[in-house]
């Protein structure tokens, strides 16, 4: 079973990705959609949150035909409003194949009407994604995690812990926790601790890890990128308890729940993966001075790379699509932190204020600057 969940349909178009997940709800997936609308909101970008999903084993060799008849009972609305992404077990690229064989150009080309482009407009931006930005890295498959790595930067920045000092510990090993670790290689921050669903190692050597080398690893899998760094191996969940200055939750939606706020050591939390802290987690946490991003703006590198990559009246260049998002996430991340002490609430409920108070955006297109 698959659906489409859009939240609201007040602008002219709505985006959110795509997941295949057994035991997936249609609630579960409202609950994503309105998430996703928080993260358009908090940008002032005239957008609707959507998400969608199919309730299925996503290691069915089905998997991609199942795909294809839930594209095909959609596609009137991928075609005229829905900018469909990847999500869990989804990626863009296997996506767009597909729907290049049920007739549509890309997942994404309900922007081409929605931005008044022609469809030669359209792909020339949309190619930009795909061109290589930092090694192989292209900007679609940085985007969304390296903000991710730049709110962590943001959160430093209000800390005003320099950068070479500073300690990070990620949760996830797919493309969103890899894409922020590219990020904070970027910036020289020491990370010292990274999980996945096996394992948690923890780097011995007071620099902690050589990230070229993680980065670099050939099969992807965090026992092979930690291969020649001297580590300690703990379960899982022992990123959490990890003494940090940072913990990046790049992985799975309730991470930290009432059940093991008591375990987390790091005194700053970065949930760049959708709904990562539980409500009563985060005020928890925030009792103890810990601060705690909200998910819908540390989780918004790819809405707000598509307004830098759509937004400008002639195509930019990848790497200015990138400085943009690095901007936009230190501006933004630093006037909630700041903003909200002062206020005396969580980072999440100023956030959420802004979100009710954001004025009616006027503009036709979804995406400018």
């Amino acid at each position: 079973r698959g659906w489409l969940v859009i939240d609201g349909l007040n602008h002219s178009l709505a985006a959110g990705g795509l997941r295949v997940q057994e035991g997936l709800t249609p609630a579960h997936l409202k609950k994503m959609a309105r998430n996703m609308t928080k993260k358009m909101r908090v940008w002032g970008m005239p957008v609707n949150g959507a998400k969608s999903g199919l309730d299925y084993n996503p290691a069915s060799p089905g998997k991609d035909e199942a795909i294809k008849r839930f594209m095909l009972a959609i596609k009137p609305y991928l075609a005229e409003r829905y900018s469909m992404g990847g999500d869990l077990n989804t990626a863009m690229p296997r996506l767009d194949a597909i729907a290049r064989t049920i007739g549509l150009p890309s997942i994404k080309i309900a922007i081409a009407k929605a931005q008044g482009l022609y469809l030669d407009a359209f792909e020339e931006r949309y190619r930009i994604l795909d061109q290589p930005l930092i090694g192989d890295w292209t900007l679609g498959r940085l985007r969304a995690g390296y903000a991710v790595g730049m709110a962590a930067l943001a959160v430093l920045d209000y800390k005003q812990i320099p950068y070479r000092d500073a300690s990070v510990a990620v949760q996830g090993f797919g493309t969103l926790a890899k894409a922020a670790l590219v990020g904070l290689r970027e910036a020289g921050v020491k990370v010292i601790a990274l999980a996945d669903v096996d394992r948690c190692v923890v780097a011995e050597h007071a620099g902690g890890f050589d990230l070229d080398a993680v980065l670099a690893a050939s099969t992807g899998t965090l026992k092979d990128a930690a291969a020649g760094n001297h580590v300690a191996v703990l379960p899982p969940e022992g990123v959490l308890s990890c003494d940090a200055d940072v913990l990046v939750l790049a992985a799975i939606e309730n991470a930290i729940t009432a059940e093991n706020v008591s375990t987390v050591k790091a005194r700053s939390i970065v949930p760049g993966a959708n709904l990562a802290v539980s409500a009563s987690a985060e005020k928890a946490l925030h009792a103890r001075g810990v601060e705690v991003l909200p998910c819908f703006v540390a989780g918004s590198g790819g809405s707000v790379a598509m307004n830098g990559l759509f937004g400008p009246a002639v195509p930019p260049e990848p790497r200015q699509v990138l400085d943009y998002v690095q901007s936009a996430m230190a501006g933004m991340i630093g006037r909630i932190l700041r903003e909200s002490r002062v206020a005396g609430m969580t980072p999440t409920q100023f956030a959420e204020q802004m979100v009710a108070d954001e004025p009616k955006v006027d503009r036709k297109k979804p995406y400018a600057l």
